[in-house]
């Protein structure tokens, strides 16, 4: 979580304050003074919560986290168009389908020329790859558009895969995850 910057989380200064407030709590109550214990108390919870947020704060922009992409509804749209058997799926798999979705969208960059369709393509396909192996970090990737509908991941350009097409008829996630540019595209990515 630090990332081996300790000094930006100012430890140092929260630590003895929350000692110093937690310590007080006791004495107040012992010297009779309840309401000051309970402001103290009330006092050593709001800093704890302001504490907590600059920490986490301070984590995503030290570790670089991206924050994934929300689907609008228009990119549903599309990914009922591409695989219509998608709203008969449970809700658990459509949940994660549309949250790895968001994650490959935030974290790849696309280097060439791409349509939006592409992208969300590329990314359904690499999401499905990807399904049984759970979450991959893709921040290092860079995908690159090559001819006739053709592409390559940055560090394994030999690789040349199509763009992915996906049957109408492929009605289970299954057999989605059993198509032949999925299959192509797992092995490339097991490579890596």
């Amino acid at each position: 979580m630090t990332n081996g910057s300790l000094n930006s989380y100012r430890f140092s200064f929260w630590i003895p304050l929350f000692a110093g407030l937690l310590i007080l709590v006791p004495i107040f109550i012992w010297s009779g003074f309840i309401s000051l214990a309970k402001i103290d108390g009330f006092l050593v919870l709001v800093l704890l919560l302001l504490a907590m947020r600059n920490w986490f704060a301070l984590a995503r922009t030290n570790n670089k986290r991206v924050e994934r992409v929300q689907l609008t509804a228009n990119d549903l749209f599309l990914l009922q168009q591409i695989i219509p058997s998608y709203k008969k799926w449970s809700n658990s798999d459509q949940r994660i389908l549309v949250d790895q979705i968001g994650l490959f969208l935030a974290e790849v960059r696309f280097d060439g020329v791409w349509t939006p369709k592409n992208q969300f393509t590329i990314a359904l396909a690499v999401t499905l790859a990807t399904w049984d192996l759970g979450y991959i970090n893709k921040q290092h990737w860079v995908l690159c558009a090559s001819e006739n509908d053709t592409y390559y991941i940055a560090q394994d350009p030999t690789a040349i895969l199509n763009a992915p097409v996906f049957a109408s008829s492929a009605q289970s996630l299954s057999a989605l995850l059993d198509s032949e540019s999925v299959l192509a595209l797992k092995k490339v990515i097991q490579g890596l």
